[in-house]
């Protein structure tokens, strides 16, 4: 603070500055904690707030004191949103080193030729067990699966009532597993 209040030349301005450092110093600290939660940057923010005032001490002087007191801590507010902003930015570009390297840890997504059949071989299945079923139970489980409709839509559509379509949903997936299984034993 001592830095700040030498880049003042009027004496009368420094000892203002001085003064309102005395006595905003615990709510600024305060202001700021509560927004970066880390008392290791709040003097420095404090700071840099009184940088920014010590071009508007002249605003300072012509407000009264409630005002002067809201001026104050919404500074010391906006450089602290503003560095909790940088901050997050730069916690979002970190560049991990080798050791960090989360590549490593990342599961092989890509699909093998195995893997393609199987889903394909899976998928006719499943498309062989629903065309077995029931034409409601078809519709049902197309609705609620593939056009992704609420229970809600579901009962409209089907004039089926609303408090009915969890249970014909339920019993239309066993119905639907039951045909899975058989080709299975088959």
């Amino acid at each position: 603070m001592l830095l700040i209040l030498a880049a003042i030349e009027d004496e009368n301005d420094r000892d203002f500055l001085s003064q309102l450092y005395e006595q905003y110093y615990p709510v600024m600290k305060k202001k700021a904690y509560a927004i970066t939660h880390d008392y290791n940057v709040v003097d420095d923010l404090i700071n840099d707030a009184f940088i920014k005032l010590i071009d508007k001490i002249s605003i300072l002087r012509s407000l009264d004191c409630c005002k002067r007191a809201s001026y104050i801590v919404h500074t010391v507010r906006n450089i602290s949103l503003n560095y909790v902003k940088r901050r997050e930015a730069n916690n979002k570009k970190r560049f991990l080193g080798k050791e960090d390297d989360v590549l490593d840890s990342l599961p092989d997504t890509a699909a093998t030729a195995e893997d393609s059949y199987m889903r394909r071989e899976e998928s006719r299945e499943l498309g062989e067990a629903i065309s077995r079923l029931s034409e409601r139970d078809r519709d049902l489980l197309y609705n609620k699966y593939n056009l992704e409709l609420s229970n809600g839509e579901i009962s409209e559509l089907m004039d089926i009532p609303v408090d009915n379509i969890r249970q014909y949903l339920v019993l239309a997936r066993r119905r639907a597993l039951k045909i899975l299984n058989e080709k299975d034993i088959e």
